[in-house]
């Protein structure tokens, strides 16, 4: 993939101007997941010191370029442990949303059945977005998925160097921070 001429068709969103020197570049692009293949919507977080600096931010800053184009060229060495890792996070919370969903009369094992092997989660997870935010860290992306069990907040996934650090809902992960 010709990242560069990708960078330069990303759309910019210039709404949060007036609220804060923060743009956010937006694009889509497919992503094979352990398996899956899913159109993910890319937004890369530029911060800039004045309006007038954000309305000349055109592209991701280098640094970011970094962490996504690592990214990409080892998704398929990352994925699996992300997984493994979504499947420990689920074995810790299964119980809570098993009690959500009986209180609701819903179907357990369809919305929190207890899951054996990680492989079992990718028929009900699906990746949706991933921010790389402008931050000090190096290497540091969110992953975000739609998911079986929390219909509402889906999954977050903070990846440091290729390694998962932290899951949670994907927009209260933010809060995190």
């Amino acid at each position: 993939m010709n990242w560069e001429r990708w960078y330069m068709e990303l759309d910019q969103d210039d709404e949060t101007w007036e609220v804060s020197e923060e743009v956010v570049l937006r694009g889509t692009v497919q992503l094979h997941f352990c398996g899956q293949d899913s159109e993910v919507e890319i937004e890369f977080m530029v911060s800039a010191d004045s309006e007038e600096e954000a309305q000349a931010v055109r592209e991701p800053k280098q640094e970011q370029k970094k962490t996504w184009e690592q990214y990409m060229a080892h998704g398929s060495d990352i994925h699996p442990h992300v997984l493994e890792a979504i499947h420990h996070y689920y074995a810790d919370v299964v119980e809570k949303y098993q009690n959500a969903y009986t209180s609701w009369g819903e179907d357990l094992d369809e919305y929190a059945p207890y899951v054996e092997r990680s492989e079992q989660l990718l028929k009900r997870l699906q990746p949706v977005s991933i921010l790389i935010p402008d931050s000090a860290e190096e290497d540091e992306l969110y992953l975000n998925f739609s998911c079986f069990w929390d219909r509402e907040h889906g999954l977050g996934v903070h990846m440091k160097q290729g390694t998962p650090e932290h899951i949670q809902g994907a927009y209260t992960l933010y809060d995190l921070e």
